[in-house]
């Protein structure tokens, strides 16, 4: 019975070390969410606002669009950009958006397809499975950073322009709420002038001065678009893991209450219990002495 007991308070001792642990993580992905959600929240006026530039510029471009990121072509070699977490206890969140890749992956039915894996966590999972991996960026540390938004942007916008790939789609967990997120997989290149509110706006009567000219200048902003546009999708990814992360965690913590809560009865029962036999052996002993 003794040796129940140490077992007893030794796991509750153990569970008590770990519900500290949880709640402090919990507590750190809370603060760090605020921080992604703030991100996020400037990130979307200065998308619009690049949109906004974008189509008065558009407005007085007679003709087709000529840029080289507008150029569309069959897709016979795919890139695919996939935002995962550089660690787990965030609960499903990156098997999700994982699956979602490999559904995506299957369906397209194009074997000359490569991966830019930003987290570790898709990085090891094609890795792993020998999928071509075009470059990655790890360790972000849970923060969003607008130089790594600049330089996945770069790399595809040169892969794209170079005739190295014929479409670029973007994988990633889109924060639906607070507590829910879909995986979902977008057309990031070629541009579509529909999507971004161009194909509207083509040929209007308002007039501008451009210097240099207004090719050049609609050539400028559409980096600052892209940029703009993988930004948003590394702050709505990142929101999305701290809150998986803080919803994980308090769910932990509350598995360790009720289980410290059961096995503190189970202790306190086998106390009894003992504390019973004793009182039972004394009165036992006592007994045969009186006679």
């Amino acid at each position: 019975m003794a040796e129940i007991l140490r077992n007893l308070r030794r796991r509750v001792r153990s569970i008590r070390n770990t519900m500290q642990v949880t709640r402090a993580m919990a507590m750190v992905s809370a603060a760090k969410l605020r921080r992604s959600q703030m991100a996020l929240a400037s990130a979307r006026p200065y998308g619009e606002k690049i949109k906004g530039l974008l189509a008065r510029v558009a407005a007085t471009v007679s003709g087709e669009f000529v840029h080289p990121l507008f150029a569309r072509r069959p897709e016979k070699r795919i890139t695919l950009v996939l935002f995962t977490g550089d660690r787990g206890l965030c609960g499903a969140f990156n098997s999700n958006i994982i699956r979602r890749a490999e559904q995506f992956l299957a369906q397209s039915g194009n074997e000359h397809v490569e991966v830019y894996c930003v987290g570790k966590r898709g990085r090891d999972h094609f890795v792993r499975r020998g999928r071509r991996i075009l470059g990655q960026i790890i360790d972000l540390r849970g923060r969003v950073e607008f130089d790594a938004a600049r330089r996945i942007a770069t790399l595809l916008q040169e892969h794209y322009s170079g005739l190295a790939t014929d479409a670029v789609y973007l994988c990633y967990n889109a924060q639906v709420t607070a507590m829910i997120t879909h995986g979902q997989v977008e057309k990031f290149l070629p541009l579509d002038p529909g999507a971004m509110g161009l194909a509207e706006t083509t040929g209007g009567a308002v007039e501008y001065i451009f210097e240099p000219s207004r090719e050049e200048v609609f050539a400028h902003l559409l980096p600052r678009y892209c940029e703009s546009r993988l930004y948003a999708v590394l702050a709505e990814t990142l929101t999305a893991e701290h809150s998986a992360r803080m919803l994980a965690m308090n769910n932990a913590s509350k598995n360790c209450e009720e289980l410290i809560d059961t096995l503190t009865l189970r202790m306190n029962k086998a106390r009894q219990a003992s504390i019973t036999k004793e009182i039972g052996e004394i009165m036992g002993g006592a007994e045969a002495l009186r006679k």
